[in-house]
């Protein structure tokens, strides 16, 4: 598949940021642009279709076979950008003029996209009138671009409209390319409205659009390409974004670093209250993590026969020898609290994660509670943590400042009390509630896993795939964060590098042809994504262009 390629490289002392919007900043920043330099929203629109156009015609260039192109446009200004593309594309290759469709009547349009549907009439490009899905043929069509809906879509997509996005995802052997964003997906939070165009190549204006990089909407966008639209929308005051793509420069800054004269104190000690007899995996897979991070030393309280057989696995693991009985069905109790915090204290830990494997029976529940107030040490809380501060969700109401939580959605959807399907369809506006409610920094776990600070910002991550999803991949994120807080970062750093580089991970595995994985693996590519970030040749394949933003001083 054709993609367009992106690498970070190390500029001194510059740090690239990428910028998200939402639809409605978008529309606000364009209207206060236009508004302040005295500009009309035609201009917009043909830089926006020229764009398209541009990019259209080094598809066409770099495929040969690619040569008949369909342009499919909707009435509003998503369609007038398409029409802008029409006129560029007839202009360019007369001999070859794309066949255009109007999804809807031509009484429909309005001002700028009305005033470009009468320049194709005046040139003398015809424009097909569709009523049905039966109007339109793509037989002889190689080329699609997509100019139904911009990023004003909040409906769901019904009617001739779905039928149309319908033949245009059936269409084969075609190349598709979307205007700003694929028709169908919510352009802010990347849902998709019904019915979507799964694009090859989106070029989108201005800012790169959340909703391109959250899930679904990032499985439909293709490859994108970002480009000014030709008037400043960045004024250089405190425009807050609506989100920031995490990039490797941002990672690289951040990372913590050794001096020559760092012991196995000083480069962070992690405490580890994890696992259980049935469990006890989930704690060497934090262990893991831990290490991998950097972290010096990891420190686990455990019966002494559970902690031997750890050793056996882990020998680097330091433990702390609790008084309980290894039986059979053992997890942490109240009665451990005190031991577990002495042994942190006498061996200076300065993390902690908490949660993955613990179990949660009315025992380990009372631990929890005891020890969550008695801990001075901050760190991760993953799992079963998670599950039993949701059932008291009142009672830890701003008490978890300086903590970092990692739910997937279904703990998030405990935490919040909301239904799973809600928290799904809406990631963004539930980690944000999530990080206000309990005062913590969230990482909402899934495809574009997200960060969000207690303030509201929001970082999407753009590494990892689907092979990350296996058993213990969380316990070793949760290690891996837990060890970067130890070492000094603070909660939304810790986060920030240990998504990150958790994704990273996956992705060199899959690099490395892999088809199926298990969590260890994850832990042990760790190194070689430090690397990665820290030689700066990390590619972000699917994402290309301008991200200022066109900023004006």
């Amino acid at each position: 598949m054709w993609s367009l390629r992106w690498r970070w490289e190390s500029s001194g002392e510059g740090k690239a940021v990428i910028e998200l919007a939402t639809a409605k900043t978008m529309q606000e920043r364009e209207k206060s642009a236009c508004e302040r330099f005295g500009l009309g929203t035609l201009l917009l629109m043909e830089n926006a279709g020229r764009a398209v156009a541009s990019e259209v015609l080094s598809v066409l260039r770099e495929r040969p076979s690619l040569q008949r192109v369909a342009i499919v446009c909707g009435t509003g200004n998503n369609g007038g950008d398409g029409m802008v593309v029409a006129r560029h594309l007839f202009v360019a290759h007369p001999e070859n003029p794309p066949r255009v469709y109007l999804v809807g009547s031509p009484e429909n349009l309005r001002g700028d996209a009305q005033y470009n549907y009468a320049v194709l009439t005046a040139l003398g490009l015809p424009v097909q009138v569709v009523s049905s899905s039966g109007d339109v043929r793509f037989e002889e069509d190689t080329l699609i671009v997509d100019a139904l809906f911009g990023t004003g879509l909040t409906r769901e997509v019904e009617g001739v409209h779905r039928e149309v996005i319908r033949c245009i995802n059936g269409a084969t052997r075609k190349f598709v390319v979307a205007v700003d964003v694929p028709s169908g997906v919510d352009a802010s939070d990347g849902r998709v409205l019904g019915e979507a165009v799964r694009a090859d190549l989106t070029v989108t204006f201005g800012f790169l659009k959340r909703g391109l990089v959250l899930y679904p909407g990032r499985a439909y966008a293709g490859s994108i390409r970002v480009y000014p639209i030709g008037v400043p929308l960045s004024f250089g005051g405190n425009e807050r974004a609506d989100g920031y793509l995490v990039l490797p420069s941002d990672v690289r800054a951040l990372l913590p670093r050794r001096s020559w004269s760092t012991h196995k104190i000083s480069a962070g000690v992690v405490g580890v209250v994890a696992g259980s007899s049935a469990m006890l995996g989930a704690g060497m897979l934090v262990a893991q993590g831990a290490y991998r991070s950097g972290a010096g030393m990891v420190v686990w309280p455990l019966p002494a026969e559970l902690s031997l057989a750890v050793r056996t696995s882990l020998p680097e693991v330091v433990g702390v020898t609790l008084a309980s009985s290894a039986r059979p069905d053992w997890s942490y109790g109240e009665h451990d609290v005190e031991a577990i915090l002495r042994g942190f204290e006498a061996r200076k830990v300065s993390g902690v994660v908490v949660g993955p494997g613990l179990g949660m029976s009315e025992g380990v529940r009372r631990f929890l509670e005891q020890f969550l107030e008695h801990t001075s040490a901050k760190g991760v809380l993953d799992a079963d943590a998670l599950n039993v501060i949701a059932e008291h969700r009142k009672r830890w109401e701003g008490k978890l400042v300086g903590w970092v939580v990692t739910p997937h959605v279904g703990e998030a959807a405990r935490l919040l009390a909301r239904p799973v399907q809600e928290v799904s369809e809406w990631k963004v506006q539930a980690a944000r509630d999530i990080a206000s409610f309990f005062g913590c920094v969230v990482v909402l776990k899934g495809p574009g896993t997200l960060v969000v600070s207690p303030e509201g910002d929001i970082f999407v991550n753009p590494t990892g795939n689907e092979l990350l999803a296996t058993a213990g991949s969380g316990d070793v994120l949760a290690g891996l964060i837990g060890g970067f807080m130890a070492q000094g970062l603070d909660a939304i750093s810790g986060a920030l590098c240990g998504v990150f580089l958790h994704g990273l991970s996956g992705d060199i595995l899959r690099r490395e042809g892999r088809t199926s994985i298990v969590a260890h693996e994850i832990a042990e590519r760790l190194d070689a994504a430090r690397k990665v970030v820290e030689d700066g040749t990390w590619e972000l394949s699917f994402l290309d262009g301008d991200f200022s933003g066109a900023s004006c001083p």
